[in-house]
């Protein structure tokens, strides 16, 4: 009698422990579907975190989940089209005259983005620029990375801006580096 209740209870125990892990597993795919969008997945990590309860493994992973994740991160691909809009106005940016930070000087840096021919992504990993500091070349390299979906090198290049053409990007860099920071949090 004893040997068939510690059977029972073991069977119980293996039970428990098996819908335990399940509802992780549902849960955390779950959480990388909703991830994979730009939508919402504050339902999903909220599930994720009853389900894990005290796994610290998990608890680990999911502290690295950024608070934007409630109202949605934006994808690679939404990543690349905002790029190329943000590209343009930080280029122009960049291109702002030292020391006319005025109405003045944003015409000028308007003029010239129109007027010049930017560095083209393909020239830079060509060799041309690849280490020229100069705001140009910075974005261009960043465009590149982007380009190319590798958004950690595309932040790296964007840390490097300063002044107005910092300032302009600061909002794609921040929605980029939730991206990466949900990634590898997913992973």
């Amino acid at each position: 009698l004893k040997k068939m209740e510690q059977a029972l209870e073991v069977s119980r125990s293996f039970e428990s422990g098996s819908m335990a892990a399940h509802r992780v597993s549902a849960a955390g795919l779950a959480f990388a579907t909703k991830a994979e969008s730009s939508k919402s997945a504050a339902e999903e990590l909220a599930a994720l975190k009853v389900a894990a309860g005290e796994d610290s493994v998990i608890g680990s992973a999911l502290a690295k989940v950024p608070t934007s994740v409630k109202s949605g991160v934006p994808t690679l691909a939404e990543l690349q089209a905002k790029f190329e809009k943000v590209h343009s106005v930080g280029r122009q940016a960049a291109l702002v005259p030292e020391g006319r930070t005025g109405v003045g000087g944003q015409l000028f840096g308007m003029a010239f983005a129109r007027l010049t021919i930017p560095p083209s992504p393909e020239s830079i990993s060509e060799g041309e620029g690849a280490t020229d500091t100069s705001p140009e070349y910075v974005l261009a390299r960043a465009r590149r990375h982007v380009q190319l979906g590798d958004l950690e090198c595309a932040v790296g290049e964007l840390d490097k801006l300063q002044g107005q053409a910092g300032f302009v990007m600061s909002d794609w860099k921040q929605a980029a580096m939730d991206r990466i920071s949900l990634e590898k949090a997913v992973k």
